[in-house]
């Protein structure tokens, strides 16, 4: 049965995306919707068979963006992390490029770029894309930096949430059992809470010196994700009465292990035992005026303060940790670790089997924050390009590329 142009609803849409292996949240309707938002306009694309019921099976599907040029009448078509086919099934690629190539150009495109969610080692992507015209956009020297969608990716398993605490190190595993009992407290919040975590990323993008998202667009986001709930905005919150309770009780015990390090002392004189009850001693000061410190700040904050925010998305069994945010204070408490351990756990509980923690980022620390959930380093196959007017494609090529090494 030959292939034809299908003519999805937005429901239909995403229901595949979200159904094929190859899917990504960047090629659902939503996504489309948000980056109206800056400035993109995007439409669908969709091939397949028809039965003689009507009956319709899709073999293939793509969300296109384009990008105008600032004066000449061109435009830029992008297919973020498409196309979503087998790309091993030569006439659905063909059938999708075709339709793709005459949308491109009936909205002005002359240059085509994609960057698929499929493995670099898959043996059918690159031929695919090659022999039909498509070469593989020159990335530099850090892919990770130029490409438009990294290509490098760190990606955790959380489809056995058990193995994976097992397998977590020892610092990983202490952050989160420090940072449930610090009297921080995790929260799934709604639309009404967006602000309180903007206000954590600017905090962010101001001290590790990058520029953020409007408010407006974080809200956009959410609009567009939360009715099919596929979006989970994070918070934590420092309760200060209970993070004080906490230090109270850490003293207490503090005070029962320097009385038996001072008997065993007496008893067997070292300079190994003055250095136990010299360190137990400062732990118990340092613990009490963090109490004191935590009692006081309850006053000033009786709702308490957040220390953390995210923004985690999901698309069939794949979620995709989109933004994350920190305060200044309190960052010995660890609510990112605790953050994290919270979504997974909740992801883990919806069917959720992978957290993807974005690209490897040129950030030393946010990399190695990262590196702590155990992730597996993930190469997809980068990005590729097919001018489809050479010409005009090739000025609209220098413009992007010009814009990338701003």
């Amino acid at each position: 049965m030959a292939l034809s142009t299908l003519d999805l609803t937005p429901l239909e849409h995403d229901e595949f995306v979200r159904e094929h292996p190859h899917g990504h949240l960047m090629q659902t309707t939503p996504w489309g919707r948000e980056k109206e938002l800056t400035g993109w306009t995007w439409r669908t694309v969709a091939v397949g068979r028809t039965g003689a019921d009507g009956e319709r099976e899709v073999t293939g599907a793509a969300l296109l963006l384009f990008r105008r040029t600032p004066v000449l009448p061109m435009a830029l078509a992008y297919c973020p992390r498409g196309f979503v086919v087998d790309w091993s099934d030569g006439e659905s690629v063909d059938a999708l490029l075709a339709e793709v190539t005459r949308v491109a150009k009936e909205n002005r495109g002359v240059l085509l770029r994609l960057d698929p969610a499929v493995r670099i080692d898959d043996p059918a992507v690159r031929p695919a894309l090659e022999s039909r015209g498509f070469t593989r956009t020159d990335p530099g020297d850090d892919a990770a930096r130029t490409l438009a969608q990294p290509a490098l990716r760190m990606v955790t398993d959380i489809s056995d949430l058990e193995a994976l605490h097992q397998e977590l190190s020892q610092g990983t595993r202490q952050s989160i059992r420090k940072a449930e009992k610090s009297g921080l407290v995790y929260e799934a919040v709604g639309r009404d809470r967006i602000p309180a975590f903007y206000e954590l990323m600017r905090t962010t993008g101001a001290r590790d010196g990058f520029g953020i998202r409007s408010l407006d667009y974080f809200t956009t986001l959410y609009d567009v994700l939360s009715p099919t709930d596929d979006i989970v905005v994070s918070l934590v919150r420092l309760d200060h009465g209970a993070a004080a309770e906490s230090a109270r009780l850490k003293v207490e015990d503090l005070r029962q292990q320097l009385e038996k390090a001072q008997a065993k002392r007496e008893k067997y004189p070292s300079e190994k035992a003055d250095r136990q009850v010299q360190g137990l001693e400062e732990s118990i000061a340092k613990n009490e005026a963090s109490a004191a410190e935590f009692e006081a700040a309850h006053a000033e904050h009786p709702d308490g303060q957040y220390l953390a925010g995210s923004i985690f998305a999901t698309c069939g069994p794949r979620g995709s940790y989109l933004y994350a945010a920190s305060s200044d204070e309190h960052r010995n408490l660890r609510p990112n670790y605790l953050m994290v351990w919270r979504i997974m756990q909740d992801a883990a509980a919806r069917g959720v089997t992978s957290f993807d923690f974005g690209g490897i980022d040129a950030s030393e620390g946010l990399e190695e924050f990262k590196r702590q959930w155990n992730p597996e380093r993930r190469e997809y196959a980068g990005e590729f390009t097919k001018e489809l007017r050479p010409l005009a494609g090739r000025l609209v090529d220098l413009v992007v590329r010009v814009y990338k090494r701003r």
